[in-house]
């Protein structure tokens, strides 16, 4: 069974793509009876139907039951498939309202108003209610009812313009949304908040989270650089400013790298002891000190790049550390799988799922004593538990039968 420290809390989370999902899924892990209400007959851009789609794992059964990104974004949650737009569909969905204690969008705003949902009439028909919606730029302000995707909030907070290599434009940088990481935490401490707050005043609250400025929060030095010094910020790809060498070095084998660092001249003597050049490091040679590396940045970097290109990363990695340097390969999916550290910790629990069968997955952010999470439900299927949860809601068969065949209830898309 799952953490206990929201048990008794029902979340409802309209949210699709990975920010919200996840952090649906992190509430779940902590005990909250999460209802994920997909939205119907539209499908979510992580539900694809093309089982050519590269996100469609092999299976039987239809494409969108076998992506990746809806499977590990929705775990311990209960699925429904609601038409909000159909009046019966809303109506039920206001029956979901009645019973909970927070509801969840990542609609753009403006979105839930028209649906007919206003945190105003929320509000009076359930006062304890918590409403945390996510929009990209918040719930007010010019810019209120943008749509905008991770790779967008990237490019808007300036996070894609301090990245990159400094020899390539801002245009080649990769998006690399990195909110959808970051606003799942948001999610969860906004959320405990909310419901803290709910104990000492009986009253819900609505939570405006902005993914736009959650991301912003993350660089503020670079607004500082510009507001106080009126400098503009170096790209310095896997560099350090202030640190040589501090880079990513191509090691023997394809698509191999290794990381070397140095922060001080005793870590600069070690890392120059495993790769073969005590003499680096020695008094009087131009490179023995911080000044000198970084007066001569270049050359260092080139140095090692020709020794760490016949070199093996992992082994080139265990000398620098054994010598009580800095380094570390560079790993991509199947060294993680391999990893000795994660599969100690029971880090990748297997998970069965209907379609897709036994699938090694990600494991949990956290883990509590006594009390730690578990992967309870695998990813839902498309409304598989709308009957169960319409009966909880007071709905009888006859009544269920009457919203499927009326499109207001679904349980496949195309």
């Amino acid at each position: 069974m799952t953490g206990r420290a929201l048990a008794g809390v029902r979340v409802i989370e309209l949210s699709e793509v990975w920010a919200g999902p996840v952090g649906g899924s992190l509430l779940g892990d902590l005990g909250a009876d999460v209802i994920k209400v997909e939205s119907f007959p539209r499908f979510s851009p992580t539900r694809p139907i093309d089982p050519n789609d590269w996100r469609v794992a092999p299976g039987e059964g239809p494409a969108y039951e076998h992506s990746w990104a809806q499977h590990q974004g929705n775990r311990n949650k209960r699925n429904m498939a609601i038409n909000l737009r159909h009046e019966a569909g809303t109506a039920a969905f206001r029956r979901l309202l009645e019973r909970a204690d927070v509801v969840i969008d990542s609609f753009s705003a403006g979105t839930m108003e028209k649906l007919g949902f206003d945190w105003e009439r929320m509000h009076r028909d359930a006062p304890r209610l918590i409403r945390l919606s996510l929009p990209g730029w918040g719930l007010s302000g010019p810019y209120q009812g943008y749509v905008s995707f991770g790779g967008g909030f990237d490019c808007v907070t300036g996070h894609t313009a301090v990245r990159g290599y400094p020899w390539r434009g801002v245009e080649e940088t990769s998006p690399i949304t990195h909110s959808d990481a970051t606003v799942p935490l948001h999610i969860v401490f906004a959320v405990v908040t909310a419901l803290r707050e709910r104990e000492r005043t009986g009253e819900g609250m609505l939570v405006d989270l902005s993914q736009v400025e959650e991301l912003a929060t993350q660089i503020p030095g670079v607004l500082a650089e510009w507001s106080l010094n009126g400098r503009l910020p170096v790209r310095v790809g896997n560099g350090e400013q202030h640190v040589v060498p501090h880079q990513c070095y191509r090691a023997s084998g394809e698509d191999r790298w290794v990381v070397l660092a140095a922060e001080d001249d005793a870590q600069w003597g070690a890392l120059a002891r495993a790769v073969g050049h005590p003499e680096w490091a020695e008094d009087g040679h131009p490179w023995a000190t911080v000044v000198g590396r970084l007066r001569d940045r270049e050359a260092v970097d080139a140095a090692l790049s020709e020794r760490a290109g016949g070199q093996q990363a992992e082994a080139l990695a265990d000398r620098v550390q054994d010598e009580g340097g800095i380094a570390a390969p560079v790993a991509g999916p199947q060294e993680m799988l391999l990893s000795p550290q994660l599969n100690a910790r029971g880090w990748f629990p297997t998970i069965d799922h209907p379609y897709t069968g036994p699938r090694i997955q990600a494991g949990f952010l956290w883990r509590f004593a006594p009390d730690p999470p578990s992967w309870d439900l695998p990813c839902g299927l498309v409304g598989e538990y709308n009957r169960e949860l319409l009966r909880e809601h007071g709905y009888d068969d006859a009544e269920i039968d009457r919203l499927e065949a009326n499109g207001a209830i679904g349980y496949s898309y195309g």
